[in-house]
């Protein structure tokens, strides 16, 4: 599509804006391991830091979807004069960690992190990486505050308006991860050395992933781990959910539709909802395969003239 000179303008204007805005309000993130980064995968985090790639308009226009939710969470908590982007710094192996925690909120006794995350889909439960990265934020409140801290990952679909929180508690085992992806991230880029990739929930849109080591074994067939596992499981039991949905909602459809058929009704009222009963109708298609056994030569003909491409998108199979 042609694009006009608003569009040219954007192009340039915007990745130049966000860009200013990150190291504003984030500062230079190649110089600092943050939470979010040891959350994640470290390949991808190490890459980030030590290359120089540009993501793509829709790309960069989809990120700020984390802004917009933080936005919302901010009204959430009017009232609670929350601190913003709250910067806690400490230092390993000769490295700066930084954890820019999206809101504190604070009182004599206690302080309570609160972390935005824009979703596609409903959750049941937060994900490991989000786990991590809030122990890692708890962990380096820790080394600042006696107080007792408390953690909620609030997660906004901003399609659907669907939300919700998880409250995180701080969490050993989680903690220790996150320091140690912290040590290990921290390592490579001291001594220039490319991490081990992770699978991830972002590894589609991953700007790394055409030279990803993991992704090229992964193309031979591959089991899922981490948080990707979890939403394949996840599939599998929605799935499995909606054949038994499927089935009883057939067998209730024609329970009502004989009963409307009998009484001669076209639409019945249920609550809000309407239920309508459509005519009978008849179609006439053509049978090229009749056409094909008995008059083959026309059919290679009309085939050979007529014939079109089309292409089908892949689909998931779940058996």
């Amino acid at each position: 599509m042609e694009k006009n000179k608003f569009d040219e303008f954007v192009a340039k204007n915007l990745p130049k804006a966000l860009k200013k805005d990150t190291e504003q309000s984030l500062g230079d993130r190649s110089k600092y391991i943050g939470s979010s980064d040891i959350g994640g995968c470290l390949r991808k985090a190490y890459l980030d830091k030590t290359t120089n790639y540009e993501h793509d308009l829709a790309t960069l226009i989809r990120f700020q979807r984390g802004h917009v939710a933080e936005g919302i969470i901010e009204k959430m908590l009017d009232g609670l004069n929350p601190t913003l982007q709250k910067e806690v710094k400490v230092t390993i192996d000769g490295f700066d960690l930084k954890a820019h925690i999206d809101f504190c909120l604070e009182n004599k006794d206690e302080i309570v992190v609160v972390e935005a995350k824009s979703v596609n889909t409903a959750v049941d439960k937060p994900y490991d990486s989000w786990i991590m990265q809030v122990n890692f934020q708890l962990a380096m409140l820790a080394t600042q505050t006696q107080k007792k801290l408390r953690a909620y990952v609030v997660a906004i679909n901003l399609n659907t308006g669907w939300f919700k929180s998880f409250e995180v508690n701080g969490n050993q085992v989680h903690e220790k991860m996150a320091i140690e992806n912290a040590q290990i991230l921290a390592n490579a880029l001291l001594n220039k050395e490319e991490p081990i990739a992770s699978e991830q929930l972002y590894c589609s849109t991953c700007p790394h992933k055409g030279s990803c080591p993991l992704m090229a074994k992964k193309s031979e067939g591959s089991e899922l781990s981490g948080d990707l596992l979890e939403v394949g499981k996840k599939i599998i039991e929605l799935n499995a959910k909606k054949k038994e949905l499927e089935k009883e909602l057939e067998e209730k459809k024609t329970l009502i539709e004989e009963y409307m058929r009998t009484c001669g009704t076209k639409k019945i009222k249920i609550d809000d909802s309407f239920i309508s009963l459509s005519n009978d109708t008849t179609s006439v298609s053509f049978d090229t395969k009749a056409l094909k056994d008995n008059e083959p030569e026309l059919y290679e003909s009309l085939f050979e003239k007529y014939q079109k491409t089309s292409q089908r998108k892949g689909y998931l199979s779940i058996k």
